[in-house]
């Protein structure tokens, strides 16, 4: 994976402009492993507030968060289940 600063990210996307997959995946995953201060990722959300997000940026940043967490199997259970 690819490394970044979060600095620069927050700075990136504090000036407007949109993150790559890349970016987005570091962050959430550098966020997640206490890499990227609760501190920094706050400045983050704050950027975000002001300048939004785009729809592809929002969809990876979705999925990303979805990756770092943990799967369910419910394929065993007979009746259909929702989480």
């Amino acid at each position: 994976m690819a490394q970044f600063d979060a600095v620069d990210l927050i700075r990136k996307k504090r000036s407007g402009a949109s993150l790559t997959a890349d970016e987005i995946t570091w962050l959430v995953d550098s966020y997640t492993s206490g890499i990227v201060a609760d501190e920094q990722m706050s400045a983050f959300a704050m950027a975000v507030f002001f300048q939004s997000m785009q729809p592809d940026e929002l969809s990876l940043w979705t999925n990303a968060m979805i990756a770092t967490g943990e799967r369910l199997d419910f394929s065993s259970l007979s009746r259909p289940t929702a989480d």
